[in-house]
């Protein structure tokens, strides 16, 4: 019995907390339309991240994850985004600042009435020693929608890093792209979305 400790210990499930500075959610959008040649593709990125992972490496069934940031914390077309994901031009300033109240307007995101996009796991999967599957809901716009994400997972030193992506489309959230020039530009239905997760470790309860 004694020589079964260790093993249990082992496979107790780890809560680790989401750290904002080091998650990061991104949004990659496409321009379509007859002038799509004109238009820009678009990062953007979502900041205050909060949330929490609980993992269990032993048992995957057993982990889980809740994310959740405001709608209105997103910050478009960096500069320095663009070009590590290949883009060579840049929108103006200007730009940049039209697209951002576009991005919250009421016919796209529509922050001002729903403030908050989350997500919930509802199953884990273990796909092999690095890979999940993660089940759970997304809600955007207050509008819940089920996906399956797979998850790269590793940890070190109490810092879990999961890395995964995965291909959405406004339709799936009830709304439609964003058109300009009566529609002769707009941004194409996909959009992927890629997720960089760092949480790290909290003490068990009742622990210092």
């Amino acid at each position: 019995m004694l020589a079964l400790i260790p093993a249990l210990l082992l496979a107790q499930a780890t809560h680790y907390a989401i750290d904002p500075a080091q998650t990061e959610l991104i949004a990659l959008t496409a321009p379509a339309g007859l002038f799509a040649g004109a238009s820009h593709p678009h990062v953007i990125v979502a900041r205050k991240v909060q949330g929490e992972v609980v993992y269990d490496p032993a048992a995957a069934e057993a982990s889980s994850v809740t994310l959740q940031f405001p709608a209105d914390a997103l910050e478009n077309d960096e500069p320095a985004q663009r070009k590590r994901f290949g883009f060579a031009t840049n929108p103006s300033e200007g730009d940049r600042k039209t697209i951002a109240a576009n991005l919250r307007s009421e016919g796209q995101l529509d922050v001002k009435k729903y403030p908050t996009v989350t997500f919930a796991s509802k199953k884990v999967r273990r796909v092999d020693a690095e890979r999940l599957e993660v089940t759970g809901t997304m809600t955007l716009r207050g509008v819940p929608v089920e996906l399956l994400l797979p998850v790269k997972v590793s940890v070190k030193d109490g810092v879990l890093r999961g890395e995964g992506s995965i291909g959405i489309t406004h339709a799936m959230f009830g709304f439609k792209p964003f058109t300009a020039a009566l529609g002769t530009i707009r941004n194409a239905e996909e959009i992927s979305l890629k997720l960089t997760i760092v949480g790290r470790a909290q003490p068990p309860d009742g622990g210092s």
